[in-house]
């Protein structure tokens, strides 16, 4: 085996360890997101050896995990605060008339109305769920063809 066919293996290698890390971003969507924390992983571990069009891939893959892992957080901080506000709300308004029987509890709820600042939380979880679940499907996808096609990141497609 000679130098470039070694140099062309590595390549080949790196290659199709950075189109699996985009297929493990693709799959964050149904796994909980552990996927992409693989493929962050590994980008972060194998960039430095790897060729520079495959390195600029690595980098793109760790990217599109950071920007995704601050949208679910956000996501996440916007339901988190919903639910405590509409707790605290069914706490203050509620009001208990009393004790029918044992384990019969009567509660008055006609006093509760959803306040608007809960809304925009639960309207921010929702944009923000849909700009993750959309950044999660587009960006590992353009750069999975971008990278099969030998189309480098950053680039216009060739004609």
């Amino acid at each position: 085996m000679t130098h470039t066919d070694s140099g062309r293996s590595g390549f080949d290698a790196a290659r199709n360890m950075a189109l699996l890390n985009y297929g493990l971003l693709f799959a964050a969507i149904f796994f909980a997101g552990v996927p992409a924390l693989i493929a962050a992983i590994i980008a972060y571990s194998q960039r430095d050896d790897a060729p520079p069009d495959i390195r600029r891939h690595l980098n793109r893959q760790i990217r599109i995990f950071w920007v995704a892992f601050g949208l679910t957080f956000g996501a996440g901080l916007c339901l988190l605060a919903a639910l405590v506000g509409s707790v605290g709300d069914v706490v203050a308004y509620t009001h208990v008339r009393g004790w029918g029987h044992p384990g019969n509890l009567d509660i008055d709820m006609s006093r509760l109305s959803l306040d608007g600042g809960v809304l925009a939380l639960i309207v921010g979880f929702a944009g923000l769920s849909l700009l993750s679940l959309g950044w999660l499907v587009c960006a590992p996808a353009i750069g999975f063809i971008r990278l099969a096609s030998q189309t480098g990141i950053g680039h216009s497609a060739q004609p």
